[in-house]
């Protein structure tokens, strides 16, 4: 185990030349993370993001996880405060993110150094926080979702406030919203209906995909990151439509189009403020979204006949 010693290499991300005896790798969105490390309890790990598990000698993300003694305060500027667990500092040529929580005490429990372009990185553990270190899940929320969301903002892809799901006949159905826009409603609707998968009931990716014509499509690919209904898959599905979710007393399907199309996704979408180059590179790919398909405002009753009307929708 690491003895908090570790050098700094010239990409700023921390190294340690100690052996790794432990290797774990997940696809979330196209975006494969590979863990490296000190052996672990493979139990310690999410049913949600077991779904997600794959083999692979080289992932898109490769981190390397050490054990230390102590956590000593960042000396870099504070980029982020997100007012929960984690903050974000620069950290030379990289960037580290620090998670604390009163009920572990006041020093970090766990950071993250990595580079620029989210390819590597280290994850420092404070054994100090952890009762029984074989316990402890190095992939704990929102570790996961920060790597996979800001890899995202480096391609041609973005994380939604959404549900979305699948049926059988290749049929897609993809509904962004806001917390309480009824996204577990919608979900649990849907479910009903037979022949239909679920890829996520909260979050869901969008990645840009070239077809079988060589044409570029937008695809929805599901994660871990589930939400009232507890739905997550590892499934994806080429999208035709897209629909923005918002409570009404009557279903009513209406066109969004143009620069209202992209605001509506981009305020539905998890995005890395303090990255310029990302919220760039993001917006430049929701745009191309709007441009591929087509944008709806779906008003909707939390019943039955919510249902019926998408599925009987012609644009």
């Amino acid at each position: 185990m690491s003895n908090g010693t570790s050098a700094r290499g010239a990409s700023g991300v921390l190294e340690d030349s100690a052996s790794e005896t432990w290797r774990a790798c997940f696809s979330i969105g196209d975006v494969s993370l590979g863990l490296n490390g000190d052996s672990i309890d493979p139990s310690v790990f999410s049913p949600q993001i077991e779904l997600f598990r794959l083999e692979s000698s080289n992932c898109d993300v490769e981190i390397h996880l050490h054990w230390v003694d102590l956590l000593t305060p960042p000396r870099g500027l504070l980029l982020f405060d997100s007012g929960s667990v984690w903050k974000l500092y620069e950290d030379g040529a990289g960037l580290l993110f620090d998670f604390s929580s009163p009920v572990v005490g006041p020093t970090p429990y766990k950071r993250l150094h990595v580079d620029r372009e989210f390819r590597q990185g280290s994850i420092l553990l404070n054994r100090n926080c952890f009762p029984d270190p074989a316990t402890c899940n190095p992939l704990e929320y929102p570790l996961d979702e920060l790597m996979v969301m800001h890899r995202l903002g480096r391609e041609r892809g973005v994380e939604v406030h959404a549900a979305g799901m699948k049926g059988a006949d290749g049929s897609a159905y993809l509904f962004l919203g806001h917390s309480g826009a009824g996204k577990s409603t919608t979900t649990r609707l849907w479910n009903e209906q037979h022949n239909m998968t679920v890829l996520s009931d909260d979050r869901i990716i969008l990645r840009q995909s070239c077809g079988p014509d060589g044409e570029e499509e937008v695809w929805m690919h599901g994660t871990p990151w589930h939400g009232e209904a507890a739905f997550a898959t590892p499934g994806k599905a080429r999208i035709e439509r897209l629909f923005i979710l918002e409570h009404a007393a009557a279903n009513r399907i209406t066109p969004i189009r143009g620069s209202r199309a992209v605001g509506e996704i981009m305020a539905r979408s998890f995005l890395p403020f303090y990255d310029a180059a990302a919220l760039e590179n993001t917006m430049s790919f929701v745009q191309e979204i709007v441009e591929a398909i087509p944008c709806y405002r779906l008003e909707f009753r939390p019943d039955d006949t919510a249902v019926a009307v998408v599925r009987q929708f012609r644009s």
